[in-house]
């Protein structure tokens, strides 16, 4: 038997999946950007501690760190922007028009 059409409960699940994908996009976020630095104040504290014995080799991939955190921050302002835009709409759509023209 085929299940009727739910539009509440197609928008709530999309609602979910949504929320569930911009959190983990936000924790991805979150935990590259802890990890870079990390590494950055590591360097910055065995450099003044003694610039000859730091391990410069924490330079190593941070420019490619830099690109990931920049793409993921890209997604996350993407989602943010359409969840913001889907709610506006949402709220609009409660409005009274007596002519749509």
């Amino acid at each position: 038997m085929k299940e009727k059409f739910n539009p509440f409960s197609e928008l709530s699940q999309i609602f979910v999946d949504n929320q569930r994908v911009f959190s983990q996009k936000c924790k991805d976020l979150a935990v590259r950007t802890s990890n870079y630095t990390d590494k950055l104040n590591r360097l910055k504290n065995q450099i003044e501690e003694d610039p000859f014995s730091a391990n410069l080799n924490l330079c190593l991939n941070i420019e490619e760190e830099a690109r990931l955190i920049l793409a993921v921050a890209k997604e996350v302002e993407f989602q943010r922007e359409k969840i913001l835009n889907t709610v506006d709409l949402l709220k609009k759509s409660n409005q009274i028009k007596l002519n749509k023209n």
